[in-house]
């Protein structure tokens, strides 16, 4: 005897678990995107101010000053990269990175950033871009 009522495809709660899970992937990807795309932008931003380090000797607050003009170009706010989970100053006050040595100077940004997500999750991000810079002579 055949049976010619069998089931073929998807149940619809396993398309509905398929579909609920790509939503929150995509929810995810919209709330990290921003994050992500200010990050490029101060990655951007240290490479350029590198190269210009190449051909000139730059102090660690001149370095600073630099930075933060270009991040007030590119609408980049330092408070907020300051801020840890509601306005709560992080442990770290400074998110710029300058380390002298003998033949070279390493520069660049390290931060973390704290995106509610739902309820009491959050996702902590945390962006580092150093760059190596020989010493300008």
């Amino acid at each position: 005897m055949k049976l010619g009522n069998r089931q073929r495809g998807l149940s619809i709660i396993l398309m509905i678990i398929i579909f609920g899970l790509f939503g929150y992937a995509l929810f995810v990807g919209i709330k990290l995107a921003p994050e992500y795309m200010q990050f490029y932008t101060l990655k951007e931003s240290v490479n350029d101010l590198a190269k210009e380090m190449e051909s000139r000797v730059i102090s660690k607050a001149q370095f600073e000053s630099l930075m933060k003009r270009r991040l007030d170009v590119n609408y980049v706010s330092i408070k907020d990269l300051k801020l840890s989970n509601n306005g709560c100053p992080c442990a770290k006050e400074n998110i710029f990175v300058y380390k002298k040595q003998k033949k070279s100077t390493d520069v660049g940004i390290s931060y973390q950033k704290r995106v509610p997500l739902i309820a009491n999750v959050d996702a902590v991000l945390v962006f580092e871009h150093i760059v190596t810079v020989p010493s300008a002579k």
